[in-house]
């Protein structure tokens, strides 16, 4: 019994600074929010419920963020893409059972379609959610 004791102890010691399960919240607006969990790459946006819970909305990687009343947009940079950043639009909602929280408007896209729909959209410039990008680089 004392020695699972110790195990257990010097295990938890051991994973205690490691950083396993470590998570962070890099911007949050109302119920939205971008955080991450386990890795800073993993960052995403999410919508936080009213037990506390987080639903994910975004892929991983936001590095960037803008909103108006309606909308919510993203900024996504993959790890060590050579894509460039990728963009992801979303209508704002008040979920219900069966309605998701934001409804995506369409799949991440390319700069050149994000710019004139951001525009048409009324969404102000991208503001980084860090000083540092989560996934890899200077924002």
């Amino acid at each position: 019994m004392k020695v699972s004791r110790i195990a257990a102890t010097a295990l938890a010691l051991a994973l205690g600074g490691c950083g396993l399960f470590d998570s962070g919240e890099l911007w949050s607006s109302d119920r939205y929010l971008v955080l991450w969990i386990d890795e800073p790459d993993q960052a995403h946006l999410a919508y936080r419920m009213d037990d506390g819970r987080a639903v994910a909305l975004s892929d991983p990687c936001v590095s960037a963020v803008a909103e108006n009343v309606a909308y919510i947009a993203v900024e996504l940079r993959a790890p060590q893409s050579a894509k460039g950043p990728r963009y992801q639009l979303f209508v704002k909602g008040v979920p219900t059972p069966r309605t998701p929280p934001a409804t995506p408007l369409g799949e991440p896209m390319l700069r050149q379609v994000y710019e004139p729909l951001a525009q048409r959209l009324a969404l102000p410039p991208l503001r980084a959610v860090g000083e540092w990008n989560p996934c890899g680089g200077q924002n």
